[in-house]
């Protein structure tokens, strides 16, 4: 019994549960990969692979522990953990009578027990789910008729009952045998509550552990009732935000029939019909021209300025022979221009250098392939179609009401201020300005640094007000617009500093407006699309969860690429003041409270993904690159976090791992959109693979120069 206990106490030890978080990270990276290899096909196979079955077969004859066998190893650590490492909260006194003497450890407690609750509630609820696939004609009052997934062939259908557990979900409408065909999905789950039930349980437990402990043991000697009392104006606004927030609904969309007014567009604000919306014709213009040529001007022959005369020459035939021989379309691929039978030095071509080539274009475009130079032949395909469909005047001047034209002139307003690169290069003032105080020392440097800091928060405030008035709905929709909310939380984190600290960090300053400016040369030069206000699929525009999601996990990821910064920091000044001890202290203090609150919001943001994904999809959680890509900076935060906690490694060891926080929340957040996989699809971006290599490498080189110069200089 003695051994049992003792083998016991070292399976609890945390040593046991940093293991634990590596191979999770490890699975989730292998598993990510493999969903990208198995393309959009074999996704959902490849996460089964990985996320649903208990063993991985390595070359067919290798086991290796799978998702499910580290769920029931770290459920079975969870409990041993909490037998013989975590602090109790009853002990024996003399009588045998047992008195509480560690309840400030619940909140400890329960976040343990909720894991628990998850793993354990996840392994076998996977045992009795089931799916089903539905059918049933468009617009029909006949029952809806199920087969099971397995039954690919719909030979025998199978009953589904209504009302919990089954849980049935619309999918949407296809073609099937010349009809209209509604889709649907049930599942029977009856521990369809478990995500949910550890949610309340997880997130209660933390703000626990934090009310009564951590504010405690910063001195804070009132009780843990006035720290609960402090902590519970910020849970009303989160749920006065949950209920109040704005949604946009498909009311907000105006949808005009064909009938419209015809007229050649011309002005900026005149409204045109788009694919059935009315949108301003400037925003239409910048969003065809940099289809076209990947700009939003084009100085030419027939014109030297914006989009809007570009499109109205194309609409003239007065300027017919001139618009047709005008080089506004670009090609991507030199292997295109070869096929095409275009000169292979230039990347700019007119109308009738493709028309000479449609049918060789129709031809390729054609082909049923992924590979890159078939998708640019079916992208010029489209613009030419496009070009000539603006010719022949498909698209028209509708009537709209007052409200509408003020919003329309609103928009172009937007699109000619450039409230992106005006924030670029105020954030890259402020960390030119931080960068000469750090030699000179001068108070009016220091200030005026900190001023472009709070002027660029405010630009982008006013940007994202403006847009919030004219898409009608919270912007925070696109990588584009969560790019810039990032930038916005880092500069208002630094000018707060300034207004609000006493003892700030001065050094921080240069990072952090650094990489924000990174960011914002991001939104602006590669994610920026030529049409801000672009129309966002129908799964996007659901309200409160998902609004209240991506505000979250942009919190959550702004904290982790601070903390990352904060960590170079550290480095830095390690390296370079040795013998300032109390400086390195409150730095590395810096590091664990940005490192927390990066890792708190993370989480608490995947959890609200979760349930957004549960309103719009029918699951709560199905490993989706970009889910696996949030799970994965969480999983990192928590095992740098036990490291620390655990004294496993010392503050060198611990900020040269956090530097690595800004790499893997880039590649968690902008490489997964790369895969091109998941369900995901409104994310995905080309052309930042090689922006992205060039940040990670130069990153790379930063952190390797700052620990090669630091070893030695504090203990591991």
């Amino acid at each position: 019994m003695t051994r049992i206990s003792a083998a016991l106490r070292k399976f609890a030890s945390l040593k046991v549960t940093c293991v634990l978080l590596v191979a999770f990270l490890l699975l989730t990276f292998w598993g990510t990969l493999g969903q990208a290899a198995a393309g959009n096909e074999g996704a959902a196979l490849a996460a089964d692979r990985f996320f649903g079955s208990y063993f991985l077969w390595a070359l067919g004859v290798v086991p290796l522990p799978a998702f499910k066998t580290l769920a029931v190893v770290g459920a079975l650590h969870l409990v041993a953990s909490m037998m013989y490492r975590m602090p109790r909260i009853f002990s024996r006194v003399d009588s045998g009578r047992l008195v509480p003497s560690g309840w400030r450890n619940l909140g400890l407690y329960g976040m343990h027990i909720a894991l628990l609750v998850l793993l354990v509630g996840s392994l076998v609820g996977s045992e009795f789910r089931q799916e089903y696939n539905g059918f049933r004609a468009a617009e029909s009052s006949k029952p809806i008729t199920f087969y099971t997934v397995d039954d690919s062939l719909n030979t025998s259908a199978v009953e589904v009952g209504e009302g919990y557990p089954y849980f049935t979900f619309y999918k949407g409408q296809v073609d099937m045998f010349g009809m209209k065909v509604d889709l649907y999905t049930a599942t029977y789950d009856p521990f369809k509550f478990v995500p949910y039930a550890f949610m309340a349980l997880f997130l209660l437990s933390a703000i626990f552990h934090y009310a009564v402990k951590v504010c405690r043991s910063h001195g804070n000697r009132v009780g843990p009732r006035t720290n609960v009392v402090k902590v519970l104006p910020a849970l009303l606004i989160v749920m006065a935000g949950m209920i109040c927030t704005p949604r946009a609904d498909a009311t907000e969309i105006v949808f005009i029939p064909d009938s419209v007014t015809a007229g050649v567009l011309d002005a900026p604000e005149d409204p045109v019909l788009v694919n059935g919306v009315l949108r301003p014709y400037d925003s239409f213009a910048r969003g065809v021209l940099n289809e076209f040529s990947g700009r939003v001007t084009h100085k030419g022959r027939i014109a030297d300025g914006s989009a809007c005369k570009i499109l109205y020459f194309i609409q003239i035939s007065d300027f017919e022979k001139f618009v047709l021989e005008e080089k506004i379309f670009k090609v991507l691929r030199s292997d295109v221009l070869q096929a095409l039978h275009l000169p292979e030095n230039k990347r700019y071509v007119s109308y009738n250098d493709l028309n000479a080539s449609r049918s060789q274009l129709e031809i390729y475009a054609s082909r049923k392939d992924d590979h890159p130079a078939t998708q640019e032949m079916q992208r010029l395909l489209a613009n030419l179609q496009l070009f000539e469909a603006i010719q022949r005047g498909d698209y028209h001047m509708a009537d709209v009401t007052p409200e509408q034209t003020k919003k329309f002139g609103v928009e172009v307003f937007y699109n000619h201020v450039n409230f992106a690169l005006i924030a670029f290069i105020l954030a890259f003032l402020g960390c030119i300005l931080a960068s000469v105080n750090s030699i000179f020392k001068k108070r009016s440097l220091d200030v005026t640094a900190n001023l472009a800091c709070g002027a660029t928060a405010a630009v982008l405030t006013i940007a994202f007000a403006l847009r919030f008035y004219i898409a009608a709905r919270p912007p925070l929709s696109s990588l584009y617009e969560i790019v810039l909310l990032v930038a916005l939380l880092l500069e208002a984190f630094e000018f707060g500093a300034f207004i609000f600290c006493k003892k700030r960090t001065f050094s921080l300053i240069i990072p952090v407006t650094l990489m924000a400016a990174v960011l914002l040369f991001f939104a602006k030069f590669i994610l920026e699309p030529g049409d801000l206000f672009q129309p966002i699929p129908a799964v996007l525009n659901s309200g409160v969860f998902l609004t209240l999601h991506v505000f979250t996990i942009a919190l959550g990821f702004a904290g982790m690429i601070l903390s990352g910064v904060v960590a170079h920091v550290a480095l830095f000044r390690q390296t370079r003041y040795p013998e300032a001890t109390e400086k390195i202290q409150n730095i590395s203090k810096l590091l664990f409270g940005t490192l927390v609150f990066g890792a708190g919001f993370s989480i608490l943001g995947t959890l609200l993904g979760g349930v957004w994904a549960d309103y719009a999809w029918g699951r709560f959680w199905g490993f989706d690159p970009k889910e696996c890509g949030a799970l994965f900076v969480c999983l990192w935060a928590m095992l740098t976090l036990h490291l620390r906690g655990g004294r496993l490694v010392g503050e060198r060891t611990f900020a040269l791992l956090n530097s690595f926080n800004v790499i893997i929340t880039f590649l968690c957040w902008f490489g997964i959109n790369l895969l091109g996989v998941g369900l995901h699809s409104y994310g995905f971006q080309s052309g930042t693979v090689m922006w992205l290599l060039i940040f990670i490498l130069a990153d790379l080189g930063v952190i390797f120069y700052l620990n090669s110069h630091n070893r030695g200089t504090l203990k591991l």
